[in-house]
């Protein structure tokens, strides 16, 4: 690994996870790191609300609107996909580091028990980046006087989900690719999946697994009604654009698991990959397919 000349780290965001049980221990590792900042010269350290509450108001929330150099995210993959949200949207983004106080923690690098040593190799430039493709999508609404408006916008670094909640009802989805027809798939519901995200929700409903240094964007039906309707891979320099046909109030459309959009039966979706990544933060031990067979069992025998 060929060491970074001055990581810079002067801004730090920290994001934890909301698990009472683990308050004593989160508490006592964030004490630590917040010595650790002080000892590396860090100009200011903010948190969400459950850390500044956690800390008891030593440090101040978290700007949304001011950019940070490094994002920490402590607790499972939640609180990293929590993390996603909060993306600029103006200038490059800052690097993203998950710490493991979760369950399976598939996106998190490091582990409480090695987090002292590792902070001290990444604060001297010693970390490699990984680069995570993301997924956009807009809302076009029907105004009053006749016109289309974007009434939403969200990125995703799993996968934007298309469904009626908790009803299994099957619905017309009509996909279209750079204005060309795709398909219409009759189904429960309708998954636009990143390679990260192939390993979410996609993967449970029979999609593939992706590496993630793949670029494309992954289409997996839930429950299709025709046999034929199977999960398709496609470059990510398409633009896609749903519609809906089918009798319904309204649709869902859910992002990475934790924004819900409530949809209109005539609103227009458009999905395609976004110009920023998500960048994260790697030591060099790390293996994309060593945490497929540690974490997920991929490949074991049982």
């Amino acid at each position: 690994m060929k060491k970074r000349e001055n990581p810079n780290f002067k801004h730090i965001a920290i994001y934890t996870h909301n698990k009472p049980s683990k308050e004593k221990e989160e508490i006592a590792f964030l004490e630590k790191m917040l010595a650790f900042f002080e000892r590396r010269g860090v100009e200011t350290v903010s948190g969400d609300v459950r850390t500044v509450s956690m800390l008891k108001n030593k440090i101040p929330l978290i700007d949304d609107e001011k950019k940070y150099d490094l994002k920490i995210g402590i607790g499972g993959d939640g609180t990293l996909l929590k993390m996603m949200r909060t993306l600029q949207k103006k200038g490059k983004e800052g690097l993203l580091l998950g710490i493991n106080f979760g369950t399976l923690g598939f996106l998190s690098e490091l582990h409480p028990d090695n987090a002292p040593s590792d902070l001290e190799k990444i604060f001297s430039g010693y970390f490699d980046i990984d680069s995570r493709l993301l997924v956009k999508a807009f809302v076009w609404r029907v105004n009053a006087r006749g016109g289309k408006e974007k009434v939403f916008r969200a990125y995703a670094l799993n996968e934007i989900v298309f469904g009626h909640g908790g009803l299994a009802r099957l619905t017309n989805y009509k996909v279209t690719v750079n204005r060309r027809v795709l398909s219409t798939f009759k189904s429960d519901g309708l998954i636009f999946a990143t390679p990260t995200g192939s390993t979410a929700y996609s993967m449970s409903v029979g999609g593939p697994i992706i590496s993630p240094n793949v670029n494309c964007i992954l289409l997996t039906p839930v429950a299709p009604h025709t046999l034929s309707h199977r999960p398709i891979v496609l470059p990510p320099k398409n633009i896609f654009h749903l519609n809906f046909e089918g009798r319904f109030d309204s649709i869902s459309m859910t992002i990475d698991g934790q924004v819900h959009f409530t949809l209109k039966s005539t609103d227009e979706v458009t999905v395609q990959a976004a110009t920023r990544r998500a960048r994260f933060i790697r030591m060099k031990k790390s293996h994309y397919f060593r945490t497929l067979r540690n974490k997920m069992g991929w490949g074991e025998k049982r």
